[in-house]
């Protein structure tokens, strides 16, 4: 076992010269295992262990601590250790505490290695867990990435941003290794490990399919651990080609324009699969499968419907598919978008001379400062042009087509008239008040546009 995890880290750290691993030892057989192989590798690379304490077993979590550390005294390697309050913390970030543990650990690790210069990061994930990785996804519902199972390598989570500790790489040495193979290697070894007696609840679902579903498994087939590696390897040569075709695809297909991606219904169509592309785009906006194939049924349908996530808005339009992410106003102010500037008229102005972006009003017909906020229901305005009365808002935004999300976002330019009432003077980019127009009388004008 010890000359395939050598040639397997050989692979994984491309014989780098410079390499320095960090090891995740946690203190259970996998990663106490691993600590051993790296310890009589014929690589003899630079190492240090890390152990994080979570405080969530009480005295047997000490005892890991305890457990790990005493190893790396006693063979002369680097000791780094941290700890936290699990449960606190997942409850005030409103985790899981399976996800805040994870989010804690892998920041640490991130951090220490950037501090201490590791290359590299190991943790101790077997083919057992690989397996049951595949199969959890299965259960719940994935994508062909989920059948790819755990990558061998890949960047450090955290190590990609602007703290510096990019390039480091997350390794998984021990992936090709069954738990039957490392359990035995212990033996042999005498390696020395403490078990986590959650291990055996069964009402944990990795745990059931470990010890209920595993050992059916293997009376079908004795090799169902290699036969799923096998598979997951075909699977994730199969997104590679499905990648480089999203890549090819996509810009024909739709637009971010703004902050919202655009889907061009009738060039999603022409693609074919749309189910697939569909998945594809909206994967990472939050959308759950039920909300997928209902937003696939809906191209046929009329516009205006809407699918809603934790984080965005998806709308249906004649043409488009738009997703708007959720920052929406609200009844905020939003005077700080306002650019109201003032300018007397000189000789040979020309009011239709202008940006596109920018709105001329009568100064002297309005009142300042002005103000500005999302629509309400209810407002009306007359909009440039119409002569008398007034009309709704929302019928106006309705003439321009625009979707129920466009309309959320729009901004109305206000002041307060003498008797303190609120009265609508423009809409921002889009048309002013008839009331306020420029005229031949005009002496100030008020340019509104939006600060970018």
């Amino acid at each position: 076992m010890q000359d395939r995890f050598d040639r397997t880290l050989a692979r994984l750290t491309d014989g780098r010269p410079d390499s320095k691993v960090l090891l995740a030892v946690s203190g259970g057989i996998d990663s106490m295992t691993m600590a051993d192989l790296f310890l009589h590798s014929a690589l003899r690379l630079p190492l240090a262990v890390a152990h994080f304490n979570f405080h969530l077993r009480g005295a047997d979590s000490d005892g890991d601590e305890a457990l790990v550390a005493g190893w790396c005294r006693g063979n002369g390697i680097p000791f780094f250790r941290q700890e936290a309050d699990t449960k606190a913390y997942a409850a005030a970030h409103g985790l899981s505490v399976e996800m805040a543990a994870r989010r804690l650990r892998y920041d640490w690790f991130s951090t220490l290695c950037r501090e201490q210069g590791f290359t590299h990061l190991a943790v101790a994930h077997n083919l057992d867990d690989n397996a049951e990785t595949l199969l959890l996804h299965l259960l719940r519902g994935t994508g062909l990435r989920g059948l790819t199972g755990i990558r061998e390598t890949m960047p450090l989570p955290g190590a990609d941003d602007a703290s510096g500790s990019a390039g480091v790489q997350l390794i998984r040495p021990l992936l090709d290794f069954s738990r039957r193979e490392i359990e035995a290697y212990a033996v042999r070894a005498g390696v020395e490990f403490r078990v986590d007696a959650t291990n055996a609840d069964v009402t944990i679902a990795r745990n059931r399919l470990r010890h209920e579903v595993f050992p059916q498994l293997a009376q079908i087939n004795p090799s169902f651990l290699r036969t799923f590696q096998t598979e997951m390897r075909y699977f994730g040569e199969a997104e590679q080609l499905l990648d480089e075709v999203f890549a090819a695809g996509r810009a024909d297909i739709c637009s971010d324009r703004d902050g919202v991606l655009c889907i061009d219904i009738q060039s999603l169509r022409r693609k074919g699969q749309c189910g697939w592309w569909l998945y594809r785009l909206l994967e990472g906006y939050g959308f759950n499968a039920d909300q997928l194939a209902s937003i696939e049924h809906s191209l046929d349908a009329l516009s205006g419907k809407t699918f809603l996530s934790a984080t965005h808005r998806l709308v249906k339009d004649r043409r488009e598919l738009r997703v708007y992410p959720l920052s929406l106003p609200g009844s905020a102010d939003l005077s700080d978008r306002l650019d109201v500037r003032t300018f007397a008229v000189m000789p040979g102005f020309d009011p239709k001379q202008k940006p596109d972006d920018v709105l001329f009003v009568d100064a002297d017909k309005v009142r300042l400062p002005l103000a500005a906020r999302p629509p309400k229901e209810g407002d009306r305005f007359r909009p440039f042009g119409m002569h008398r009365g007034t009309k709704l808002l929302s019928d106006f935004f309705t003439d321009l087509k625009l979707d129920v999300e466009q309309k959320r976002h729009e901004v109305v330019v206000t002041m307060q008239n003498e008797n303190g009432d609120e009265v609508i003077v423009a809409i921002l980019g889009r048309r002013i008040d008839d009331r306020f127009k420029i005229t031949a009388a005009t002496c100030t004008i008020a340019a509104i546009s939006r600060i970018s």
